[in-house]
């Protein structure tokens, strides 16, 4: 993936057009910027594999990504096509554990990335917006837990 040289006034705008920030404010979303990357990755590209250990959540910006999972027999199942307003990584930002899913570019995709370094300077700097950025990925990730207990619920005989 190639890193792009974008403004942090470009980053804030990125991140004003994601759905789950929404609500923050100008003066946070250009705070916030300053701890993203930019990053753009080209169709067919891989991101970061399953079991990877490298810390960090994608915003994306642009484009689409598939989150790819291995079954038992090690064939490659398309969990979900994700596009612009999607985070993916988030939970070995939180938990540090291995990448549980295989990341790679559906299509040509910008990428805002935060890496675990940039949540514990947030954290030392700026703590009321970094506990409303976690505040935020919890909520993301209860939503998605709910989503998938009830799609599991009707696989259980």
């Amino acid at each position: 993936m190639a890193q792009s040289g974008a403004s942090a006034r470009q980053r804030a705008e990125m991140l004003e057009r994601i759905p789950w920030l929404a609500d923050l404010s100008w003066q946070e979303l250009e705070t916030l910027a300053r701890y993203f990357k930019v990053s753009r990755a080209t169709k067919g590209i891989t991101i970061f594999r399953e079991g990877d250990r490298d810390s960090y959540l994608g915003l994306i910006a642009e484009g689409r990504v598939q989150v790819i999972k291995r079954d038992d027999h090690q064939q490659a199942k398309i969990l979900a096509i994700l596009g612009p307003g999607k985070v993916f990584g988030e939970m070995m930002l939180i938990d540090g554990e291995p990448r549980s899913a295989t990341i790679v570019a559906a299509e040509p995709a910008t990428l805002l990335l935060f890496s675990r370094d940039s949540l514990d300077t947030l954290i030392e700097e700026f703590p009321r917006l970094a506990a409303k950025f976690l505040c935020k990925l919890c909520a993301l990730l209860s939503q998605r837990l709910r989503r998938t207990s009830g799609q599991l619920v009707d696989l259980i005989e």
